[in-house]
């Protein structure tokens, strides 16, 4: 009997994780040909979450619990439920019931076709307001764009991975997690299910909670932490300026030369001066945010941290 980790964040969802575990129960009553383990994250909630996860740990034999030291980043947290990870196959999803668990038994499905992963791809965001739709749409169409299409447009963290998979994306450890990025960079045989994404069960969005600069900063470092190709950009954007200004400085030593050095023309130096100032700016920010990536990676900490489990477990 293949053996199934389900591995779920939760961050103050107090609200939601009692009708995520009775359907959770009800997923693994109907697909009785596997051995399935719940491993739940509490990801530095400060609500009653930790207390609902031990009291579910205690009831049920295939529920663990494992207590972060703080909150991290959602990928983080799926990091960690990977390197407790044991099973032959894994399953991710968020608490929140946004990743419908009846979608695991077209996930199954799938791998028993034998895809190494299954990915859910969101047909619908109805309860995201439209201008997060967009700019979501913005941000895969250009990390498509930038990494040659290796990342698919519009899927989501919930996916399953075999082990040969997940054990993969345990080896890169570096600092920025964007597990969506790193799951597309492993490859193996991949495929995916179409799902409309249901509104929350309960309880108030944590990414819409977060402001437009924060999400942009995140979405940033996610395509550049995955691509070289803004640094290429650069290096052309200067090429081409620079062949812009010699062009320019030749027509005007003819125009010199023919009509004479005008007085008139303060404007559209200034007009070129700023032009190349911004121009100059915009490099300097890509450079640092690279930069900036760096300095995270050679830092070397800990990806999360983690002060108890429900059970004992060990890392792998």
């Amino acid at each position: 009997m293949p053996s199934l980790d389900i591995i779920t964040s939760a961050y103050n969802e107090e609200e939601c994780l009692p009708e995520l575990f009775r359907r959770l129960s009800d997923v693994m009553a109907t697909e009785s040909n596997y051995d399935f383990r719940v491993i739940v994250i509490d990801n530095g909630s400060i609500d009653r979450t930790w207390e609902l996860i031990c009291d579910q740990s205690e009831k049920n034999a295939k529920v663990v619990g494992i207590r972060m030291s703080r909150n991290f980043s959602l990928d983080s947290a799926f990091t960690c439920g990977l390197d407790y990870a044991t099973a032959d196959v894994a399953i991710i999803m968020t608490s929140d019931l946004q990743d419908p668990p009846e979608a695991i038994h077209q996930m199954l499905r799938k791998f028993e076709e034998g895809y190494d992963q299954v990915l859910a791809k969101i047909l619908k965001r109805e309860s995201v307001p439209f201008l997060r739709r967009m700019l979501s749409k913005i941000f895969y169409r250009l990390a498509n764009a930038m990494t040659s299409g290796m990342l698919p447009e519009s899927v989501s963290d919930f996916r399953l991975v075999n082990k040969r998979t997940y054990s993969a994306i345990r080896r890169l450890r570096e600092s920025h997690r964007f597990l969506r990025g790193i799951g597309a960079w492993v490859g193996f045989k991949t495929s995916q299910i179409e799902i409309k994404r249901p509104p929350r069960f309960a309880g108030e969005s944590k990414w819409l909670g977060m402001s437009f600069f924060r999400v942009a900063g995140v979405a940033s470092k996610s395509i550049l932490a995955y691509s070289a190709q803004p640094l290429a950009w650069v290096s052309f954007l200067g090429l081409f300026m620079s062949a812009l200004s010699i062009f320019a400085l030749f027509l005007l030593i003819i125009f010199w030369v023919v009509f004479g050095v005008p007085f008139a023309g303060f404007g559209s130096l200034i007009g070129v001066m700023v032009l190349g100032f911004s121009l100059t700016m915009f490099a300097i920010g890509i450079l640092a945010q690279y930069l900036g990536l760096i300095y995270e990676e050679v830092k070397q900490r800990p990806l999360y941290l983690v002060t108890e489990t429900s059970k004992p477990l060990e890392i792998h």
